[in-house]
């Protein structure tokens, strides 16, 4: 079974969940009930960077797997560092209730989705040439 497409459509139903959960807070916030002060913040945060980072994921995680040459346990072993670091982030910037606090997992997060795109950009530069 190719890990990659998994992977990838992993990603997509992250952005697409993050996506849900800000209208969701938005909506929530007209009531009388409405979210914490920092919730709707925190989840537009956490969708907006995903949407930076997934889509170049995607992207380059369906071009590699489709390129006959590449290590396909390369490609599969980046794939779930992408998805790991990313969920990681994401849990890790919506775990805080203060604008002070750190949470540990947004730069381990942070850390894991910077070397997956290194190690996919490189890949990429070594297939080229």
């Amino acid at each position: 079974m190719n890990v990659v497409p998994l992977c990838v459509a992993a990603m997509i139903f992250l952005l697409l969940g993050l996506s849900v959960n800000v209208s969701r807070l938005r909506r929530k916030s007209r009531t009388d009930n409405p979210p914490s002060e920092l919730a709707i913040p925190n989840a537009v945060r956490a969708q907006g960077n995903a949407s930076e980072y997934i889509p170049v994921f995607v992207a380059l995680l369906l071009y590699m797997n489709a390129v006959p040459t590449a290590s396909h346990a390369f490609v599969t072993t980046v794939a779930i560092l992408a998805l790991a670091s990313r969920v990681v982030h994401a849990i890790g910037m919506l775990s805080v209730t203060s604008v002070e606090q750190r949470h540990p997992l947004r730069p381990l997060g942070a850390l894991g989705t910077y070397i997956s795109l290194l190690l996919l950009g490189a890949a990429l530069l070594f297939h080229v040439f």
